[in-house]
Formats: structure tokens, sequence, C-alpha cells
């Protein structure tokens, strides 16, 4: 008699941790005034800032949006973007995606991506950059046509766990070279350690 009470207690016990449902846990979130240059929009006047909280497509491949891998289902991002005259336009980004094998399929999508954008009047360029984050690369894209000004996009892209953190930079004219990365690799150094912890990663 007692054997058929236990099993019907342990039945029980089962049953509820069955259908017991599973708390996810909560998506993370960019802390406010993290990106470098959130506090510049009040002290820069000679540009047009703007800090956004939305979902966003990745700040990179200008020239090709449609070769861009999606981003739809990150936990987090935030954008802020500086614009001035002469077409310049600076952008940082950060985006928190779900694991970092899903951010890894994001920069491999980019550098796919980049790759395909490539046309006899668009040169494209990604080059690797060791020591920054878990993986990181330059990028450039230059109009290369006669009648053009030589527009021009730079970036550096970098992973860090879970995290991918993006700065680019547009100009209307002006041939890629290495000073043109001086600021972005600066900038992107900068923030590269400190991405573990907007991803709660460290």
């Amino acid at each position: 008699m007692k054997k058929l009470v236990l099993s019907g207690v342990a039945g029980a016990v089962l049953a509820c941790a069955v259908a017991a449902p599973a708390f996810a846990a909560a998506p993370r979130e960019i802390p406010v005034g993290f990106l470098k240059y959130e506090s510049k929009k009040a002290q820069e006047k000679n540009f047009s800032w703007e800090v956004s909280d939305k979902a966003r497509p990745l700040a990179l491949l200008s020239d090709c949006p449609s070769k861009r891998p999606s981003v739809r289902k990150a936990e987090d991002s935030r954008t802020v973007s500086a614009s001035g005259d002469s077409d310049y336009r600076y952008v940082e980004q950060l985006v928190i995606l779900p694991s970092p094998a899903a951010a890894q399929q994001v920069m491999k999508g980019l550098k796919a991506g980049a790759a395909s954008c490539a046309t006899k009047k668009l040169a494209v360029r990604t080059t690797p950059v060791a020591k920054l984050g878990d993986e990181a690369f330059t990028f450039s894209a230059q109009n290369v046509t006669k009648d053009s000004l030589g527009g021009a996009e730079r970036a550096v892209v970098v992973r860090k766990g879970s995290s991918v953190l993006v700065y680019s930079q547009f100009v209307a004219y002006g041939e890629v070279g290495k000073h043109d990365f001086k600021l972005l690799l600066t900038d992107a150094s900068a923030m590269a350690p400190r991405l573990c912890k907007a991803a709660g990663e460290c």
C-alpha cells in the first residue's frame, strides 16, 4: 500500500515538473551612455547627430544594402550617426545577438556580402585585423568610375562574444588610404574591451 502512495506522489511531482513553464532569460540591453559618441550630440554643433535604439540594418555595405545579413533577431542595438556637409557621415553602431554563434554568422555574412558587392565600378576590400575582439576586419568600398568624385565608404567591424560593433565613415570624394582607418581603428580599439560588459558576458 505504501508503495502505491509513494508512486502516486512521485507521479504528481513529475507531472508538475513537466507542466511547469520554462522562463526565458530577459533580453540584454545596452546601458544608456555606453557608446563613445552618445554624448557628442550635445557637444558637437558642426554635425547633425542622431542616437537611435530602433532596430536598424548594419551600418555597412551602403552601395549594396541587399547584401547585408539580417540582424532582426538581435536582443538590442544602438546607432549613433553624425552627418555634415559634402555627404559626410560617421556611424557608431552596436548590436547584441542572441549568442556568439549568431554573431559569428553575421560577421560571415558581412564578409560574403562585401565580396559579392564588388564590381568593375566599385572596388571592395576586406582585411582581417589581428588582436581586436574575437575577430575583426576593415572594409572599404571605392567608386572607381572615371566620372565619379571617388566617393568611398570605410569601416571597421569587431565581434566580441555576442556583440558586433561597427564604425563606418562615408565621404563624397577621395581615394581610400591607410590613414583613413586611423580614427575608425582608434575608436574600435577603445570600445572592444568593453563589449562583453554590454552583452553581460564578463
